[in-house]
């Protein structure tokens, strides 16, 4: 019997959700594809039929912190399980491995780079291996949010035990991923079986989800404040370090001490932190994504979301800390729709365009033919037309080498980049490669489109994870634990002044009549009466809807569109240029036929200072122009004139403030964003 098994190994009396079908299965000789949430028991289904079935069983799994921490967890139980990763003497290996051969082992955890190795792999073919399981085999799909290539070996070393079962595992895996689990580890084919698919676990109704429109980082740290005093414990996740450090800043403004937790920190720092967390020594971690293999404290009541993930998967691994015990824990996406800047940023920092890969090849070749050239990413940035992304250099560089076309090597502890350019080019190689980066850039935007959908649409949360991830529990016709589920038992909103349904009227208007040829800024140029060189050029300064706000400032325009954005009255079409559309809603909204559910839109219809203080642009262009000396580059490769003029109308004090200037981006916050601040505070 299984459950005694269960009891007998573990010490557990029953099994969780979804554990015994997949454990069921395997032990009937299937082979199985298994998606469940993190923290719903994934593991014991390969761990137990491991313990039950004859010889051994070989886990890929592609982190060797969480390798150790299983491999330790089970030898506490007296089970008898090992590993074999680099961290090992290569006496300590060949020791391990011969347990393996006398089958004194039941369960071997390796890394997939192990698989490399084809005399590691003979060795392996003396074992008697009963099970191969594909821990986080998400990894194995270019469609999954971590792709590692040395997943692809999988499938040909699986076929040196042709008669073990196959058992692949994954949190988070959508239909397109899930088909390559199957596809690419051979599932199917070759004499297999075609794999029996388990979806369990992604109903979490214990989870209280919400998405919070914040129209300011004040309102955002307001939200984490609140969450603090009613839930105590928790996790405040952010897109960057440098947001992470201004967080733990505003909360240690209001005399609240919360640690810190980013990638960037020391090895020894991060394991303190994260121990004092589990201990309970903490109660709450400000962090970035880094923050999360190995945190499994069960008492966690909350997690919030400064700014927006980059793809569904991110975000629901990250919520589904929250709440492991069961009890009732809050969920919040604090959005602001400047945010997605950031994730902008990365995107194309991982996908750098067709033109920037090609004219950087052409530098390199130009610059690094004869001898190689140890410079920063941020120095070769700063020659290119196509793009001034570090990230996308440092992408390009990789994609270039992969091709073959260059020999980088990067200095340990610095981003300096010693390339030296190859003397022939493997056209072929190198047109294979872009097109693989095509295809990932098309990936990465259809994930970020998903969270966005997701943030915007005026649908159940829960429903919407279960569907992304084909989860098809039936939640009924209400989940009564999300935002919007709560929305429809709330009472109507206060009916709008006159003013307000005015103001409405005439965005909505504007989005229609220019029927999804202009973006929200242009739009909000359009109505607020702008001269900008883009309206001029378009020539909307003769359009009807021209200065129709011209009483409100900009930011208050656009603040204004994101709410109805966020309440579903607008949509944004296209990837790589959004443009605004209205939807059958905002129709309704139109003719007031539906009051739309927004807060903001009267808050900041007053009038703007518009001529920019010329003191300031004198400053700020012989500050620009000390840059461009020490950096060799041209003065709007550091400030265009435009930014110049507009950071000496706004004069932004914060870092928040700053971010919110046109051409102000996170790479250049994160560059120029202290001098800027300083001259700004000496200004006012």
């Amino acid at each position: 019997m299984l459950e005694s098994a269960l009891k007998r190994h573990f010490g557990y009396d029953r099994f969780r959700e979804g554990q015994e079908e997949a454990v069921r299965a395997v032990m009937d000789g299937e082979d199985v594809v298994v998606v469940m949430p993190t923290g719903s028991g994934k593991s014991l289904c390969f761990q137990l039929p491991a313990m039950e079935l004859p010889g051994v069983t070989l886990v890929i799994s592609p982190l060797i912190a969480l390798m150790k921490d299983q491999v330790d967890s089970l030898n506490r139980f007296g089970l008898p399980v090992t590993f074999v990763n680099s961290t090992l003497h290569p006496r300590e290996m060949e020791e391990r491995l011969e347990r393996v051969r006398r089958g004194d082992v039941k369960l071997l955890y390796l890394a997939p780079e192990r698989l490399r190795d084809p005399r590691f792999v003979r060795m392996l073919e003396q074992a008697d291996v009963s099970m191969l399981a594909v821990d986080e085999a998400h990894c194995v799909s270019q469609w999954g949010h971590d792709f590692r290539p040395d997943y692809l070996r999988i499938h040909r070393v699986s076929r040196a035990f042709p008669d073990a079962r196959v058992m692949a595992l994954t949190a988070t895996a959508t239909g397109k991923v899930r088909a390559d689990i199957v596809e690419h580890l051979g599932l199917g084919k070759g004499g297999r079986k075609k794999p029996r698919v388990f979806v369990h676990g992604f109903a979490r109704p214990n989870l209280r989800i919400g998405v919070t429109r914040c129209p300011t980082h004040d309102d955002k740290l307001l939200r984490v404040l609140k969450a603090l005093e009613d839930w105590r414990t928790g996790i405040i996740y952010c897109s960057t370090r440098k947001q992470a450090e201004r967080v733990v800043a505003k909360l240690a403004e209001r005399k609240i001490e919360v640690p810190l937790y980013h990638g960037g920190l020391p090895d020894q720092e991060r394991e303190r932190i994260q121990n004092r967390f589990m201990r309970h020594q903490v109660d709450a971690v400000v962090a970035t994504n880094a923050f999360g293999m190995g945190v499994d404290r069960t008492d966690v009541r909350f997690v919030l979301h400064w700014d927006i993930p980059g793809s569904m998967e991110a975000y629901y691994q990250e919520i589904g800390r929250a709440g492991r015990d069961g009890a009732p824990a809050w969920c919040e996406l604090l959005y602001n729709f400047a945010d997605l800047r950031t994730q902008e940023f990365f995107l194309e920092g991982g996908n750098p365009s067709r033109e920037t890969v090609l004219e950087l090849l052409g530098l390199y070749r130009r610059r690094c033919s004869k001898r190689p050239l140890a410079l920063p990413a941020d120095h070769w940035k700063d020659e290119l037309s196509s793009t001034h992304n570090p990230m996308a250099v440092r992408t390009a560089t990789l994609l270039l080498e992969r091709a073959g076309c260059i020999q980088r090597e990067e200095e340990p502890g610095s981003r300096t980049l010693a390339v030296m350019a190859s003397e022939k080019i493997n056209e072929r190689a190198l047109a294979e490669q872009l097109m693989r980066a095509e295809a990932k850039a098309e990936r990465d935007r259809a994930k970020l489109d998903a969270i966005l959908d997701y943030a915007n649409r005026h649908e159940c949360r829960h429903v919407q994870i279960l569907r992304y991830f084909g989860d098809e529990t039936d939640l009924g016709s209400s989940c009564n634990a999300c935002d919007r589920c709560a929305a429809g038992n709330e009472p109507p909103p206060e009916v709008f002044p006159e003013e307000t349904w005015v103001a409405v009227q005439k965005i909505l208007s504007a989005v229609a009549r220019l029927d999804g040829r202009f973006g929200r800024a242009r739009i909000g140029e359009l109505l607020k009466g702008s001269r900008s060189k883009g309206i001029l050029e378009s020539g909307l300064e003769t359009h009807r809807c021209y200065g129709l706000l011209k009483d409100w400032t900009l930011a208050a325009i656009v603040a204004a569109i994101d709410e109805l954005l966020q309440d579903g009255c607008l949509e944004q079409r296209g990837r790589d240029y959004p443009m605004l559309g209205i939807t059958e809603r905002g129709k309704e909204a139109m003719w007031r036929k539906v009051q739309p559910r927004v807060e903001f839109l009267a808050a900041g219809a007053s009038p703007e200072e518009t001529e920019p203080d010329a003191d300031l642009v004198k400053a700020l262009k012989s500050w620009r122009m000390r840059r461009c000396r020490t950096a060799h580059v041209k003065p709007f490769h550091i400030l265009t004139n435009r930014t110049v003029e507009a950071l000496a109308v706004r004069k932004p004090t914060t870092p928040e403030a700053l971010a919110a200037v046109p051409g102000i981006g996170p790479s250049k916050l994160e560059k120029y964003g202290d001098d800027l601040l300083r001259m700004m505070r000496a200004a006012t």
